[in-house]
């Protein structure tokens, strides 16, 4: 979004699919290349005054000369140059100013925040504090790291001794790099050049998800970032309505489920999640994203009238304890101690994951927090008596079955529960397939669910098709009902949908919306590479 002289970025995510065309594990961007590398391939868009200089050149080139090593690239070679775009700090020296002022993030998803470290880090970053909050955490305890607000500088250093004395090597001592950020609070509103931006708290599956109300020159603009109505503390359509202030002049929409009738509800899943838990004697397995607090609310409440106790992994209780909601002592939820390393339990064992062993990542000075090595459970006591627990386990924590089953490698009378949402990859459609196998190898019970056919398949018996197990999960996002009834009663004169596998639905919601209400808004259906001037 831009005035004559703002300039706000709503998100600046990873395309996730568009990623996954060209990238997988073992095959990733380059480290010292990696922002030409998306650019070249088109992952990112080409953006003057925007990006950080030191990863268009890294820092220390200056020192680099091919003297002692022919074959050293030196600072004007063509390889290392970005034809076209110039850096945040070349528009700054030419203009006085970056090309934008800050950008307003919605929550913490990384399709929402896993290009931001790719901007430079004077553009401040405005957002909610639980999302400021968690986008700290996904950084210390996963490798999937957006780095949005604190990152290292891209720099090389000369080897001073060593097998290879005068080359150039990843620097070992980086600069540290953190961007301002303003955690703003529900319904808090901020000056930001010429706009007004006012944070409004929505219901989504991380905590702290919001939408943004932008106001300049008379008009009002809503982002409504990623958005439900039906989760355990919904709001009503109208309340969200309400808190907007109406007269919207141009709505960003989401539409991820734009062709969706369907309307779980948290309520009805946890329902489902207590029926099975009911019907099981053994062990209970739930999977849902550790990122989830609403989930891990609705489990614990199965956990409290089935009388089970609830054990959770370390990252999901490294995030409670972050936000302030840990769980109290008297409650009954423990955190699972994985066997790993050694085997032995070692305590050296969770010296690259620290949040495995208690409530902190920093190991730097004694004491070591060391909450979850002494209070956790262990699979050995959860297989004395494995019908009072319900554990969650996900895809990456399989491994840790082989110390929960008995002699012969079977849990007998267990049960996985999958609250999770769907595969939308083929990297997760080939994951839940391995995730079946685990299952039938260990005598695990589960559900399956239907297996959707690939489109212009109509062979239901195909082989090669890959089974899906059922869901006890509610999406993070609208359905096609609740967009028609939240449009048909703003109104906006312009309608713009963004985060949708089908922005041509909208076509037919739009008329739709012009038959109930008789209000004909211009929609916009967004291009890439191209500019709107509304």
């Amino acid at each position: 979004m831009e005035s004559q002289t703002t300039r706000l970025m709503l998100d600046f995510g990873r395309r996730m699919g568009f990623d996954s065309q060209f990238f997988a594990e073992f095959l990733e961007p380059r480290t010292a290349t990696t922002l030409k590398d998306r650019i070249t391939i088109g992952a990112l868009p080409r953006i003057d005054g925007v990006y950080r200089q030191d990863l268009i050149a890294p820092v220390g080139l200056d020192g680099v000369d091919n003297g002692a090593y022919a074959r050293l690239l030196t600072s004007d070679s063509a390889y290392l140059r970005l034809e076209g775009i110039e850096s945040y700090e070349e528009i700054k020296r030419k203009e006085g100013r970056g090309r934008l002022d800050a950008i307003l993030l919605s929550h913490a998803h990384l399709d929402h925040t896993g290009d931001i470290m790719f901007l430079h880090t004077d553009i401040p970053l405005y957002c909610s504090r639980e999302t400021e909050t968690l986008v700290e955490v996904i950084d210390e305890v996963t490798s999937f790291r957006s780095e949005a607000i604190s990152t290292t500088q891209n720099e090389i250093s000369i080897a001073s001794k060593g097998c290879t004395p005068r080359a150039p090597q990843p620097s070992r001592d980086k600069k540290d790099l953190r961007r301002t950020t303003h955690a703003m609070t529900d319904g808090e509103a901020t000056k930001i050049g010429d706009f007004n931006v006012r944070l409004i708290q929505v219901d989504h599956s991380v905590p702290g998800a919001a939408s943004l109300v932008l106001e300049i020159d008379g008009r009002k603009l809503l982002y409504t970032g990623d958005i439900r109505f039906h989760g355990t503390h919904p709001m009503k359509i109208d309340d969200y309505i309400q808190k907007t202030g109406g007269g919207i002049d141009i709505m960003i929409c989401e539409g991820t489920r734009i062709d969706s009738h369907s309307v779980m509800t948290e309520e009805l899943v946890k329902e489902k999640i207590s029926q099975k838990v009911a019907q099981t004697k053994g062990l209970v397995f739930v999977d849902f994203s550790w990122k989830d607090t609403t989930r891990y609310e609705t489990v614990k409440q199965v956990a409290i009238d089935k009388k089970r106790t609830f054990v959770i992994n370390a990252r999901l209780a490294y995030i409670l304890h972050r936000l302030g909601i840990y769980p109290r002592e008297e409650e009954p939820v423990r955190v699972f101690l994985k066997r790993k390393g050694t085997a032995l339990y070692s305590p050296a064992d969770y010296n690259k994951q620290k949040h495995e062993y208690g409530l902190s990542t920093d190991w730097k000075e004694p004491p070591i927090d060391d909450t979850h090595y002494k209070n956790g459970l262990t699979a050995q006591q959860i297989m004395e008596n494995p019908g009072k627990y319900i554990l969650m386990l996900s895809f990456f924590d399989l491994g840790q079955i082989f110390d929960l089953a008995d002699s012969d490698g079977k849990i007998p009378d267990s049960w996985f529960i999958r609250a999770q949402c769907e595969p939308f990859s083929d990297e997760m459609e080939i994951d839940e397939e391995r995730m079946i196998n685990w299952l039938d190898r260990f005598r695990i019970g589960y559900d399956l669910g239907e297996t959707r056919l690939p489109n212009g398949c109509k062979n239901a018996s195909c082989e090669k098709l890959r089974p899906r197990m059922d869901r006890s999960h509610v999406s993070g996002h609208a359905s096609r009902p609740e967009l028609l009834e939240l449009i048909s009663k703003l109104k906006p004169r312009v309608l713009m949908p963004v985060h949708t596998p089908n922005a041509h639905s909208f076509v037919s919601l739009a008329d739709d919306v012009e038959k109930s209400t008789g209000h004909r808004m211009k929609l916009i259906l967004p291009e890439l590479d191209k500019t709107y001037d509304i």
